[in-house]
């Protein structure tokens, strides 16, 4: 998009007339020149930007429907077909891969058609990485694009987690770390950074494409660094030590920062802003991270994180500062959702998959959908260009400066002042998809009160399903404003086939009673020598535990076992993904308590975790069964990572658990 209004084109002809005179032209040539000479560009009035990051979310998933937007509403599979998108839930039933490795399974040399092998991107069937969010879903957040100014092509900065691209937004670069701090199970830190008081590792990507574990500790110049330099304030608003939340604080990560002054003159709570808006204090520049519940960072809710913003927008409306900011609203990577936009590689660490930008502002251009290629370096730019400060790193320095967006001589718009809705405190469903007839599964379902009061729950009961499914845990418990309460759902099938339940919470939340639908399959078949964590899928995975040489193979295999009493017949067995090839005895007839043989050869072309996925079609209730397979390549020379199938549940913070 290209600003000239307000200004003269530099090589706009001037139409003379028939009379073509040459000195008539002259002279007005130079007229013209002399009238531009005299209008210098227009002063850019902002004096603050405010620079809020919040969690995991693709463009896609929020704005993909948004008219004037590059979005879509049918994603393609891993095995060539299409499938429409379905609604996200506010509250999602559990997390997606959006780790380094994951970003770059699903980019897929740009096809963006593996998003349903990605660890929790399909789970039972729930396809819940080919699903979008509503305009009703997030009212305030499209209120916001349809007043001021959508960016349909920010991307973030790195293939993949939270950490690293935190980095860019202070830094315009990572160091080189590709992971959010990796911890044992069980050890839990209140910190991802240098104050952590447990021992952490951060993955850091070699030039040879090996990689090393180090600290998540170190020292690179920050924006922040540049901003002391000059004379210019700032500020970063985030949770504080012993606060979930917390963990966001990047500048915890830098060394001289963590245990130098600025620690003591440049952090806050983020509690502490309403207040410094509304009273005109906020500095030049100002970075925001929300706690933990409002970060929309699955599972937890869309529309309490929606209601945290709204509030923080509201108060720089509601303040003197307002007609001379500039508000930068983003998401900090893809958090596993469908994106179609193949992401621009700039360099060996991304760009990564598009995240959500709205930009906020009396200067934003009204109702304008901006399709200029950014990244979080881009705000960067923007802030040393606003202050005449040098680049960091070439991130920022090639980085377009987002000035296209803004259109400085425009009557100053007014503030949006928006209302907070009232959320959904349950999600109003839990799948469990096929399991073997006989065995218990259990799910988690979350209860959110983003309300300003306690929530009590009286009482939780359960409909139908004929016994196969049962509830406990958080009947008689005042949740306090601001908390959640955690119960389990357990599905026991006793039959072959579908079962469905209704549960029924009565608590005192406006709209009581909370009612909860509960699916499941009853299946026959199971598979022997499989894993069964958070995020495997159907039958569980098949994980090679040992990391495996490039080009070298591997072997593992399993068996399919008709538990029931009538025969079942396989109709097709197929493998989705990179690096794995299945053979198999299986196809035709299975009888009652027979089992038959799947071997998979694992051979590594790259280094890092693969995975793949099998899909088994037959004439059990719960087809198609799915087998993920997991396996990790590893350099000649290098030593093993460990990347256990169970690690998924740690590549983000574990905020439940300070």
């Amino acid at each position: 998009m290209t600003r000239t209004s307000g200004r003269c084109a530099k090589d706009q002809p001037f139409l003379l007339g028939a009379t073509n005179n040459f000195i008539v032209a002259f002279l007005l040539c130079t007229w013209a020149a002399s009238v531009c000479a005299a209008q210098p560009a227009p002063a850019n009035p902002i004096q603050h930007v405010v620079f809020i990051v919040k969690e995991n979310r693709s463009f896609n998933n929020y704005f993909g429907l948004f008219p004037g937007a590059v979005g879509a509403s049918w994603g393609p599979l891993s095995n060539g077909t299409y499938i429409p998108l379905g609604r996200t839930p506010d509250q999602t039933p559990h997390n997606i891969g959006h780790d380094w490795f994951s970003a770059i399974e699903v980019y897929d040399d740009g096809k963006m058609d593996r998003f349903d092998i990605n660890y929790g991107g399909n789970i039972e069937g729930d396809y819940l990485a080919y699903t979008q969010m509503q305009p009703q879903d997030i009212p305030n957040y499209w209120t916001y694009a349809q007043d001021f100014v959508l960016a349909d092509h920010m991307f973030s900065s790195l293939h993949g987690p939270s950490l690293p691209n935190h980095f860019y937004t202070i830094a315009a670069q990572s160091n080189s770390i590709i992971s959010v701090p990796l911890q044992h199970p069980g050890s839990i830190s209140k910190s991802w950074g240098c104050d952590s008081d447990t021992p952490l590792q951060v993955q850091q990507l070699q030039p040879d494409g090996s990689i090393t574990l180090i600290p998540p500790c170190f020292d690179v110049e920050t924006l922040g660094d540049v901003l002391d330099a000059a004379n210019v304030d700032w500020r970063y608003y985030s949770s504080v030590y012993g606060v979930p939340g917390y963990q966001w604080n990047v500048y915890n990560n830098i060394s001289h920062i963590r245990y130098g002054a600025d620690w003591t003159t440049k952090m806050a709570d983020e509690k502490q802003f309403d207040s410094d808006a509304l009273n005109g204090k906020l500095p030049a520049v100002t970075w925001m991270t929300p706690p933990n519940d409002e970060t929309e960072h699955p599972p937890k809710p869309t529309c309490g994180g929606e209601n945290w913003t709204v509030d923080r927008i509201n108060s720089i409306m509601q303040g003197p500062q307002w007609n001379s900011t500039a508000i930068f609203l983003t998401w900090d990577d893809f958090g596993g959702f469908y994106d179609p936009v193949k992401p621009p590689q700039v360099d060996t660490f991304g760009l990564g998959p598009r995240v959500p930008l709205l930009i906020i502002s009396p200067y934003a251009k009204a109702g304008t959908v901006v399709h200029t290629q950014y990244e979080f370096s881009s705000v960067l730019k923007f802030i040393e260009e606003l202050y005449g400060l040098p680049s960091l790193t070439e991130r920022d320095a090639n980085a377009n400066d987002m000035m296209d967006a803004f259109d400085f001589t425009q009557k100053p718009l007014s503030p949006v002042v928006l209302s907070k809705r009232s959320c959904p405190i349950v999600d109003t469903e839990t799948q469990f998809g096929e399991q073997l007839v006989g065995s218990q599964t259990t799910n988690v379902v979350t209860i959110f009160n983003t309300s300003q009061s306690s929530v009590n729950v009286s009482s939780m009961t359960v409909a139908g399903g004929n016994g196969n499914f049962t509830v406990e845990h958080c009947t008689g418990f005042n949740i306090h404003a601001g908390h959640h309460c955690d119960f389990n759902v357990k599905f026991t099938p006793t039959k072959l086939g579908p079962a469905s339940a209704t549960i029924t919470l009565a608590d005192n939340y406006p709209g009581s009673p909370q009612v909860i639908t509960a699916t499941g399959i009853g299946s026959a078949l199971s598979a022997t020598n499989m894993t069964h964590q958070m995020y495997s899928v159907g039958m569980g995975t098949l994980l090679f535990g040992t990391s495996q040489l490039i080009g070298k193979a591997g072997h593992r295999s399993f068996n399919l076992i008709n538990t029931g009493t009538a025969a079942i017949k396989i109709n097709s067995i197929r493998m989705i993904g990179s690096d794995f090839v299945q053979t198999n005895a299986c196809v035709g007839t299975l009888a009652p308590q027979a089992q038959c043989n799947i071997a998979v050869t694992f051979t590594p072309s790259v280094m890092g975790p693969r995975w793949g996925q099998i899909n088994i079609a037959d004439s059990d209730p719960g087809s198609p069964h799915m087998v993920r397979v997991m396996g990790t390549g590893l350099l000649p020379g290098q030593a093993a990572v460990t990347i256990k199938e169970e690690q998924p549940t740690h590549h983000d913070f574990d905020d439940d658990k300070y």
